[in-house]
């Protein structure tokens, strides 16, 4: 009995330290990119020059606050596992968490609006296409995202259990009655519908593109180089690593998250696949706020025209 608990301790111990490592490597690369992105393009105005500047530059922030109001948070409840901020700081944590993921999600989704209206509907949608608009959209997004997720507070429910005179924060997590809802609120509206207009967007230009002319690949490259097929399939790949990135790093999470709140797993599996099963939601956690990382280098860095300023 001794040797066993000894070794899930030593277990425990182990999956703490990956947590903790792969949450330090994840915010340390998030804070760098995003900020060199936000710095290029404050510092080259680069919000004023066109629209996906715009988009990128917004991206850049949302994934930024998330990293830095998410990643602490979550770093320390998987040191302690036990909640000693109070309620307000639980409401506002979840509530700032999902505001940003949700901006987040709709900056993707705009910039894979716009990026579809620029190319298949380019003359119809240049004179919209203007720096101011894509503010707009961006305030509309975070006012939308702010509003939409306020009356999630009202969903929270906090554990208390008092020692005494002292009262200790055991949970921080959504009421039990509401759990499954929310969950299928989360996976809904904050990975379907976005990956879904994003995808349908990309396979819209993909198909105009294998269409498309010596115009086409101008537009999105300026003046080829090389033959117009290598072009093609440049566009064609960058936009399949854009897709794929967001789709791949938060679906792990939201099926654990689905198993998790939908009780199809049993306790006693749980109990058999514990150790598996905390693993896999680490990896899931990871990835999930990798993608914060990746997306400075997959909007910008692809984006070539962002850190000379131009398109």
């Amino acid at each position: 009995m001794s040797l066993s608990m000894n070794n899930k301790n030593n277990y425990d111990d182990i999956i703490k330290v990956a947590m903790i490592s792969i949450l330090v490597i994840v915010l340390i690369c998030g804070i760098c990119g995003n900020a060199i992105v936000l710095f290029v393009g404050i510092c080259k105005r680069n919000y004023q020059n066109n629209v996906t500047n715009c988009y990128i530059m917004n991206l850049a922030i949302t994934d930024l606050l998330f990293l830095l109001i998410s990643v602490p948070l979550t770093g320390y409840l998987a040191i302690k596992n036990v909640w000693i901020f109070g309620e307000f700081i639980c409401k506002m944590h979840i509530y700032l968490a999902h505001v940003l993921l949700q901006a987040t999600c709709y900056t993707l989704a705009a910039m894979s609006i716009d990026r579809y209206l620029n190319i298949v509907h380019e003359l119809w949608y240049r004179r919209y296409r203007k720096p101011k608009c894509a503010l707009i959209i961006c305030l509309l997004i975070w006012t939308i995202s702010g509003v939409f997720m306020f009356p999630y507070d009202y969903l929270l429910h906090i554990n208390v259990e008092k020692n005494n005179q002292s009262s200790v924060m055991l949970d921080c997590t959504v009421n039990n009655d509401s759990l499954y809802s929310s969950c299928l609120f989360t996976f809904v509206f904050y990975y379907l519908l976005p990956l879904c207009i994003i995808g349908l967007c990309y396979s819209r230009v993909l198909m105009h593109v294998r269409r498309g002319s010596h115009k086409m690949v101008k537009l999105l490259y300026g003046k080829p180089r090389q033959s117009i097929e290598i072009r093609r399939r440049r566009v064609q790949r960058t936009l399949l690593v854009l897709t794929l990135a967001f789709a791949l790093c938060w679906l792990p999470i939201h099926i654990l998250e689905l198993f998790n709140c939908s009780q199809l797993l049993s306790d006693a599996f749980y109990l058999k696949h514990v150790h598996i099963l905390t693993a896999a939601r680490v990896i899931a956690h990871g990835l999930s706020y990798f993608n914060s990382c990746l997306n400075p280098l997959l909007y910008a860095i692809f984006n070539k025209g962002y850190f000379s300023g131009g398109l």
